[in-house]
């Protein structure tokens, strides 16, 4: 891999990564999600399989925001959140499962938004590449979502996917926001409009790969203002280059290396990234403290001792 700027400090330092949007909850961590847990309060690479660039920095995850995509999901984020002072839940209905949910969902993913220690709505958005709702179903609950996302004062995690043409009207009509675009995969101008509209810009493994057909995404990646950037995985999805397809699943360590795509396309020291990144996670977050482990998630409306189901993959 091509050699990246570093920080003169970079010897005895380390990249502090917060990843803001992985899918923890669903079952491709279920077999060994407290060793993910140990390797993530080390910084460990799965398999050792850290980059040479990463020989002179130790990883440090800061943080990771775990979003729900539906009412069983959301319960299941929850409860991981509370194993790890690391770990953040948000909830909220994936625009791919509108089409399943019922009003008494809504209600208990509602319920749960209120909270003090869910810190954020998401996943919510539009998606047009999937046919699994209508995009009426689909926009009436994004608007039901950036209602909540008002009420509570909490942050709302955007997802979407070859539906800008749908979102952009949408967010301008609601105005200055507080949130982001998740997995951001669109190009410059849709990149500017989000930001205009106060939005940060997260990128993931898409932006580190090679095909040309991604380059509007790195001229977008390159020209967000580091003052909106977030860095994320949307594990077990998106594993970025070179460990794509060589790797089971993503993880939230893997952020490291998208990290190191940003800081090449930008042309300047990884750890101002990591840093910067991290900085604007914390902000977007700064309202509501860190879920602490053992906290109480038990939603108002269920009874203790509920059995947590399977979460549906996206």
């Amino acid at each position: 891999m091509k050699k990246h700027p570093t920080n003169d400090d970079s010897a005895a330092g380390s990249l502090r990564i917060f990843d803001t949007h992985a899918h923890l909850d669903l079952p491709q961590f279920d077999a060994d999600r407290t060793a993910l847990v140990r390797r993530l309060e080390t910084g460990t690479f799965p398999g050792g399989l850290a980059p040479e660039e990463l020989n002179a920095l130790s990883i440090e995850i800061a943080g990771v925001l775990i979003p729900g995509i539906d009412a069983a999901s959301c319960r299941k984020v929850c409860e991981i959140a509370a194993l790890s002072s690391l770990f953040h839940a948000a909830v909220a209905i994936h625009p791919n499962h509108t089409a399943e949910i019922s009003e008494n969902d809504w209600q208990t993913i509602a319920g749960f938004a209120r909270q003090e220690n869910v810190v954020a709505i998401g996943e919510t958005g539009l998606d047009r590449y999937w046919n699994d709702a209508p995009i009426e179903v689909q926009i009436d609950m994004f608007h039901r979502h950036l209602e909540l996302s008002q009420e509570t004062g909490k942050p709302i995690l955007i997802h979407c996917r070859d539906a800008w043409d749908d979102l952009l009207p949408i967010l301008q009509r609601s105005g200055k926001l507080n949130g982001v675009i998740h997995a951001f995969s669109g190009h410059m101008e849709q990149m500017s409009a989000c930001v205009e509209l106060g939005l940060y810009i997260s990128f993931a493994g898409s932006v580190t790969y090679r095909n040309a057909k991604f380059s509007p995404l790195w001229e977008a990646a390159q020209k967000t203002p580091l003052d909106r950037l977030l860095i994320e995985t949307d594990a077990p999805f998106m594993t970025p280059h070179p460990l794509r397809g060589k790797l089971p699943r993503n993880e939230p360590t893997l952020a490291a290396l998208t990290v190191l795509r940003l800081a090449e396309l930008r042309n300047v020291p990884v750890q101002t990234i990591a840093d910067t990144a991290t900085q604007n996670a914390f902000r977007l977050l700064a309202k509501y403290p860190a879920p602490l482990h053992n906290r109480d998630y038990t939603h108002p409306n269920i009874s203790d001792g509920v059995q947590i189901e399977e979460a549906v993959p996206l």
